[in-house]
């Protein structure tokens, strides 16, 4: 999209918005978001010349009473390798809604999600690349207090396209304080799901199932500073190329507990995850056409080196757990000093699941077999991922904070087939131990603008893969102008590379603009366990953002 189109789009947006709510025919808002990127050859990152690539959308939403109309237009100009199928441009979301106290209809587009995800979840992640929308009719109804029903049927986004499998669901929660327990101290929540997905039988090889249901069960019970939440669901066989085309049924549990108080809280959750891929189409592969969601059991990194060696969920079978504390030590301690010290520690592990030669194999997970039998209640043989982080975080005064974190995990590369792009031949167990200081400083103020500096230092050390590497950050923020230059070396592999990028931006409300000029290291993007590749890059990007 050229400069002066988007100048146009952008100010007829405005003048509609001004024209409709001044003259109380309801309102319009939206977002959009722009991105412009070119990449010159680097033959020290291994990164190739390619056309510049552009990326856009712009949501519009018109809301007049109860009425809600809504659209996005989205632009793929030149893709970058592992969203190439979205090369290309048009309206791909559009709905028209209709919602009161006691309805809430929806026809077209949608995204909705079901408890924790565990049998349904849709969502639109543009930096992931990922749009399983589902396009048809959504019906939620609330008959009596405390009772939430939803029902659904259509097919899923894929790309520019629709799947040819089609999706129904119901779903219902329900509070029990709401319906008769008004007087308990405890609440106490119910939900169930039931999703199915019908596809043709074209295999000339196997019979496989045309309809494939799942169900799901959910409790929450809270009381006090305490709450339990157990998540259980339940698939019929679904042979796929996700499972090399077993008949084994999937089945899934997600137990969690949390108490907190004042200074003190902890958090602790275990899972396990059996043959629970779900797709629209059977020969789905990558992020596409995922009817579910696998919540992730590891701790969400957004330091630069600790996303290095990333965790993304294993829908065909995993056991793990994780507990997450955090304390505050009181202020005007002797350990505490004057505004306290904060202190969390995760820790987080992944094991396979059990796995036996079921009777009609001759090898596990044989195609047109149940594949294997497994003890539910036994760990597989493989560790797949491991990681504990402990995060001291403590204000020295007004102007100056420290943040040091210490990491140290475990990936399995040699199993973890999903992730199998870090650039390495000989995928092996990768051990790495990561520290990390930042600091942030609070700068005299210039007439009515704030000033703040944050500086990080990190470093990873491993003897696998590609060896250790160093990590440099410097942001500074004048108001509503920022600047950061940084530069992570890869000074455990054999050429040494750099990978320094400098960006420049500014901040205005709804509205945000960055310019940024570097390089960037090949390797996976992860969001909540669901990761995607991206290629080494060396260029300019300039990211535009807006809402209104």
């Amino acid at each position: 999209m050229n400069r002066k189109m988007k100048k146009i789009i952008s100010i007829s947006i405005i003048l509609i918005s001004i024209q409709l709510n001044s003259q109380n025919y309801g309102y319009l808002t939206g977002n959009n978001q722009f991105n412009y990127q070119t990449f010159h050859e680097d033959i020290a990152i291994g990164a190739d010349a390619r056309p510049s690539f552009s990326s856009g959308y712009t949501n519009l939403v018109y809301t007049y009473n109860q009425f809600t109309l809504g659209t996005r237009l989205e632009i793929y100009n030149n893709t970058i390798p592992g969203i190439e199928q979205y090369e290309g441009y048009g309206i791909a979301n559009k709905f028209f809604q209709f919602k009161n106290n006691f309805a809430d209809i929806t026809i077209g587009n949608f995204y909705d999600e079901f408890g924790s995800g565990l049998i349904f979840r849709t969502y639109f992640d543009p930096n992931l690349g990922i749009d399983n929308a589902i396009n048809g009719l959504r019906v939620k109804i609330n008959p009596i207090d405390g009772v939430y029903v939803t029902s659904l049927i259509g097919k899923q986004r894929s790309y520019w396209e629709y799947t040819d499998g089609l999706i129904k669901a119901v779903n219902a929660d329900i509070s029990l304080n709401s319906l008769f327990l008004q007087s308990w101290k405890s609440y106490i929540n119910l939900g169930f799901s039931f999703v199915t997905k019908h596809e043709t039988d074209n295999d000339p090889l196997y019979i496989l199932p045309e309809n494939v249901g799942a169900l799901n069960g959910r409790m929450n019970i809270t009381k006090g500073n305490t709450s339990i939440n157990v998540d259980y669901a339940y698939k019929i066989n679904d042979p796929s190329s996700d499972n090399n085309y077993i008949y084994q049924n999937g089945n899934g549990v997600i137990v969690t507990a949390n108490y907190s108080k004042k200074g003190i809280g902890c958090s602790i959750g275990v899972k396990r995850i059996q043959n629970m891929s779900f797709r629209s189409e059977r020969n789905a592969i990558l992020q596409d056409l995922n009817i579910n969601y696998i919540t992730p059991f590891t701790k969400q990194q957004a330091y630069s080196l600790a996303t290095i060696y990333p965790y993304s969920s294993q829908p065909n079978g995993e056991m793990g757990a994780q507990i997450d504390l955090y304390y505050m030590i009181p202020k005007k301690s002797k350990i505490g000093g004057k505004y306290g010290t904060y202190i969390n520690m995760n820790f987080s592990n992944v094991f396979s699941i059990n796995q036996s030669i079921s009777y009609d194999a001759n090898i596990l997970n044989e195609s047109g077999t149940i594949g294997y039998t497994s003890n539910i209640f036994k760990l597989g043989e493989d560790k797949l991922f491991q990681e504990f982080n402990l995060e001291i975080s403590k204000k020295i005064n007004r102007n100056l904070k420290f943040i040091t974190t210490y990491i140290n995990v475990i990936n399995n590369d040699k199993l973890l087939k999903s992730q199998a792009v870090l650039e390495n031949q000989n995928h092996e167990i990768i051990k790495a131990d990561i520290f990390i200081v930042e600091s942030i400083i609070k700068l005299p103020s210039i007439k009515s603008m704030r000033n703040s500096m944050k500086i990080e230092l990190q470093h990873l050390e491993t003897k696998q893969h590609f060896g250790n590497w160093t990590m440099g950050l410097i942001e500074y923020k004048i108001s509503k102008l920022f600047l950061s230059i940084q530069d992570l070396y890869n000074y455990g592999h054999p050429d040494k590379p750099h990978y320094y990028s400098t960006s420049i931006g500014y901040n205005n409300g709804g509205h945000r603009i960055a310019l940024t000029y570097g390089k960037q290291r090949a390797g996976l993007f992860c969001v909540g366990g669901v990761c995607r590749e991206v290629p080494a890059s060396n260029g300019f990007l300039i990211s535009l953002t807006s809402s209104f």
